[in-house]
């Protein structure tokens, strides 16, 4: 399988910056951003991220996103809608169901929801 021309395309231009794993199965493809920066007010300074990019992208875009199980605010409380865990790719990781409010292919790409993602974990509610 191949990945959506515009994926490949976003996904050269962040690993510029970002260690990258990508990983197809079925019905979507699983990235793997290794070490990104949680902010302050975690237990810990970086995990590794996971997305699941539908198969139809950049029609339908990502949703929610996991980090490493162990991964708390720095209190030891677990953040608001994380308290979910999955297992993905053979590793328990902890499933942050935050959701962006309409994806709209034409403008919104892969480095808009790693900023959406970063602004999220800022708030740490």
């Amino acid at each position: 399988m191949a990945f959506p021309p515009r994926l490949e395309k976003e996904l050269t231009e962040l690993r510029r910056h970002y260690t990258i794993d990508a990983v197809e199965e079925k019905e979507s493809i699983t990235l793997i951003v290794q070490d990104f920066p949680l902010g302050e007010g975690f237990s810990r300074a970086s995990s590794d991220l996971v997305l699941q990019i539908p198969r139809s992208y950049p029609d339908a875009g990502p949703d929610m996103f996991w980090i490493d199980e162990d991964v708390k605010l720095a209190n030891g409380s677990i953040p608001q809608s994380a308290e979910s865990t999955a297992d993905i790719l053979g590793r328990v990781r902890r499933r942050f169901s935050w959701h962006r409010a309409g994806w709209n292919p034409t403008i919104d790409n892969l480095h808009g929801h790693l900023e959406f993602i970063r602004k999220r974990l800022r708030e740490k509610k």
